[in-house]
Formats: structure tokens, sequence, C-alpha cells
């Protein structure tokens, strides 16, 4: 009898622990498949956040180019409200010359020519964004993220431009790529 039980006992140990084999190696492949989607949606959130950032520059750095072209077009030129609106058109409808100094940028930086034509296609150039406030007598103009070139006139002349925030304009302080976020397995 002793032995009738142990071969009962042995043959229900076997099926248990082949049982839990096939548990563990399902599970197994459960938490495989969690791990991979888990990972490709933290890195496409990392990507899209990352991308954001980096539409962001390249407005910032096209409102940048067009702001310092317009101080300069300002104070060597005519100094009237008419010679603003001009200069202002002028450099807005220059789209090419606009392209080639954002590109030279990113070039000097060394970002490739199929990255910046990825970055152009989404954020496009800084249309009709340069002109934040058109009041009476202040002109104000985006010179980037968070940054504001102030032109003030007085009849039609040009009164006073304050370009202290384009001078100390900082794009790395401004728009910064995080690290990822940490890993988290749920």
């Amino acid at each position: 009898m002793d032995r009738k039980k142990m071969k009962i006992l042995v043959v229900v140990d076997t099926v248990i622990l082949v049982a839990l084999i096939i548990i563990l190696m399902t599970l197994k492949g459960g938490y495989e498949e969690q791990a991979k989607r888990t990972a490709n949606e933290q890195e496409s959130a990392y990507l899209e956040q990352n991308t954001q950032v980096l539409v962001e520059q390249w407005r910032s750095i096209d409102q940048y180019g067009m702001a310092w072209k317009l101080v300069y077009s300002m104070l060597s030129g005519a100094k009237t409200e008419a010679a603003f609106k001009a200069n202002l058109a002028a450099i807005e409808g220059d789209k090419d010359a606009r392209f080639k100094q954002i590109s030279h940028v990113y070039t000097g930086a060394g970002i490739n020519d199929a990255v910046q034509n990825g970055i152009y296609q989404k954020a496009g150039l800084a249309e009709g964004t340069i002109l934040v406030k058109n009041e009476k007598n202040v002109k104000e103009v985006a010179c980037g993220k968070d940054c504001v070139v102030k032109f003030t006139f007085a009849k039609g002349k040009m009164k006073s431009v304050d370009y202290s925030a384009l001078v100390e304009y900082n794009l790395a302080k401004t728009l910064k790529i995080e690290k990822p976020a940490e890993y988290h397995f749920e």
C-alpha cells in the first residue's frame, strides 16, 4: 500500500509541477507583452514631448531672427510707423531667407537635412506670430518663447525701442529637452 500511495504522490507532484511550469511560462509571456507595451507607450510620450520642444525651438529661432532684422532695419533706416509696417511685411515675406537662417543654425548644431525637413514639415515658419500686440502707440514683437521687443511710436514716429529682452534671450535656457522619465513597469 505504501508503494501505491508513493506512486500516486509522485504522479500528483509531477502533474502539479508541470502545471506550475505552464502557468509560470504563460505569466512570463503576459508580463513580457505588458512590459513591451508599457515601454513603447513611455518612449512614444517622450518622443512626442521632444518633438513639441523642437517645434517650439524652430519657431523661436524664426521669431528671434525676424526680431533682430526688424530692430536693425528700424534703427538704421526710416524711423516711422509706416516704415515699421513695411519692414515687418518684407521680413515676414522673405520665407526663403528665414528658412535658410534656421537651417544654418541647425546645420551648425550638427542636425542633418532630413531631420530639419521633418521639423519644418511639422513646425513650418512662425507665420502670424511675430506681431504680438499692435496698439496705438506700442507694437510688441515676439523674439522667441517668452521674449518681446517693444516699439513705441508718437505721432507716427518711433519714440523708443526696447530690445533688452532680445539681447538677453537665451534659447538654451527657455527650451530644454528633459531627460526621459524613469521606466515604470506596472
